[in-house]
C-alpha cells in the first residue's frame, strides 16, 4: 500500500493578524511531517466544512489584550464549531496567539471543542511577539495523535 499524506484543515480567526503570524510556519512544520494541510480563514460568516475529508483539525483563535475580559475563543471561532453541528470523533488541535497573555483562552477554546463532541488533542499558545517559541509543540502533537 502506497503512503498517502494524512489531511489537516488549518481554521483560525485572524482578528488584529494574529493568527495569521503563526499559522504560515504552522503550515510549513506540519508539511514537513508529511500533512497535506488546508487553510481556512473564518470570517464574518462562518462556512460548514466536511471535516470527514480531513484526518483532524487545527483551530486558532486570537486572545486580545489581557486574556481576562471578552475571553476567547473568539465569537468567529464559536460561529465555525456551530455551523459544522458537532465534531463527533473529530480530533482537534486548538492555538491561540495572544498579545500580552493568553488568559483563559485556551481551556475555553478546547471546552468548546469538548462540547461539541470533539476529541481536543493538544492545546498551544503562541505570543504574537515571540511566535517561534515552542512552535514545534502543535505539530509534533498532531504528528503523534493524528492518525
Amino acid at each position: 500500500m502506497p503512503f498517502q499524506r494524512l489531511r489537516l484543515l488549518i481554521a483560525y480567526d485572524n482578528a488584529r493578524g494574529l493568527c495569521g503570524a503563526v499559522v504560515p510556519r504552522m503550515r510549513a512544520l506540519l508539511e514537513h511531517r508529511a500533512f497535506e494541510v488546508e487553510l481556512l480563514e473564518i470570517g464574518d460568516a462562518p462556512v460548514a466544512v466536511d471535516l470527514t475529508e480531513y484526518s483532524g483539525l487545527v483551530l486558532g483563535t486570537p486572545a486580545l489584550g489581557l486574556g481576562v475580559r471578552g475571553v476567547g475563543p473568539s465569537e468567529r471561532v464559536k460561529a465555525f464549531v456551530a455551523a459544522q453541528g458537532g465534531l463527533e470523533e473529530v480530533k482537534v488541535a486548538v492555538f491561540c496567539v495572544y498579545e500580552l497573555r493568553p488568559g483563559y483562552t485556551l481551556r475555553n477554546t478546547r471546552q468548546l471543542v469538548l462540547d461539541a463532541g470533539g476529541q481536543a488533542i493538544c492545546a498551544q499558545p503562541y505570543w504574537r511577539l515571540r511566535p517561534e517559541h515552542d512552535e514545534h509543540v502543535l505539530p509534533a502533537e498532531c504528528m503523534v495523535r493524528v492518525r
